[in-house]
């Protein structure tokens, strides 16, 4: 399938121009002469990469990437500029920009940013496991002790780090480097079972294995499903790559929220193995 560009230049000679390099490598442009009508555009259909003027009239370059952001969480955005401002080029990068060109734009080096940008897409599509017209997440997936203090877009962001996989009822669920040993229920039942026991049940917007992100051989359960079952799976090194791309105060609060969810967890295990002990009556009392 074409990939689908999206051009927002308000100079017409300028979107012809990025048409007319762009058009011999057989992607499907589309033309946007202000930020409201790229707006609308991306509101009914969302493309592969984006090619925004800064200095839009109606919705400016910069808010409109923001905007375009909170439909398309991982869009991948090239700011267009008459001039090197430092000061806008590093607030465009900063809030999310893959890169930026300078007018006059050259063939060679728009051709190139163009590329490495789709390759990103494509990169992000094989991230999520999913197109970048169904990049929606379930609310139970980011709603979530894990993502607490998380912006709207880095929930979604690490969302779409997980690879979907449909399972039918009884299926195991493999737990490995491979296919990632952290999971997030989207829908469905999963038997959790140690030595052969189901010692708990997994239902839509449960996570399980988050454990691993600390060390990889901490699993020692089986997962089985009990009702067909979407599961997303997170890589360890993924999440890693994606904590490194944003200020370190971000893995910082993941890893406090890590240890309140194994924290609860454990809790939930002491509940039901042991209902009348004094340890369950002094943990319930601290959670009152």
């Amino acid at each position: 399938m074409s990939k689908r560009i999206l051009v927002a230049e308000s100079e017409q000679y300028v979107s012809s121009m990025i048409s007319r390099f762009l058009g011999h490598l057989n992607y499907n442009i589309v033309v946007a002469d202000d930020g409201k009508e790229a707006l609308d555009k991306v509101e009914m259909e969302l493309f592969d990469l984006y090619l925004i003027d800064i200095y839009l009239p109606q919705i400016n370059g910069l808010e409109l990437m923001l905007r375009i952001r909170e439909i398309q969480p991982l869009a991948v955005v090239i700011l267009v500029t008459d001039y090197e401002s430092v000061d806008v080029v590093a607030q465009a990068l900063h809030q999310g920009a893959f890169h930026y060109l300078t007018k006059p734009v050259e063939e060679e080096e728009l051709v190139r940013a163009v590329n490495k940008g789709l390759e990103r897409s494509e990169e992000v599509e094989e991230v999520g496991g999913i197109s970048p017209a169904s990049m929606d997440i379930s609310k139970e997936l980011i709603d979530l002790l894990l993502l607490k203090g998380f912006s709207t877009n880095q929930q979604n962001e690490f969302a779409q780090l997980g690879d979907l996989v449909l399972y039918k009822t009884d299926e195991k669920i493999p737990l490995n480097d491979q296919i990632g040993t952290m999971i997030w229920v989207e829908a469905g039942r999963v038997s959790v079972l140690y030595g052969g026991n189901v010692v708990d049940t997994l239902r839509p917007g449960d996570i399980w294995g988050e454990e691993t992100f600390i060390g990889t051989n901490t699993i020692y359960t089986e997962l089985v499903v009990q009702a067909d079952a979407q599961i997303r799976h997170f890589k360890r090194k993924k999440m890693l790559d994606y904590f490194a791309y944003h200020d370190e105060s971000l893995i910082k609060r993941f890893m406090i929220n890590l240890i309140q969810c194994l924290y609860f967890k454990w809790r939930k295990a002491i509940t039901k193995s042991c209902p009348n002990s004094g340890l369950n009556s002094n943990l319930a009392a601290k959670g009152s």
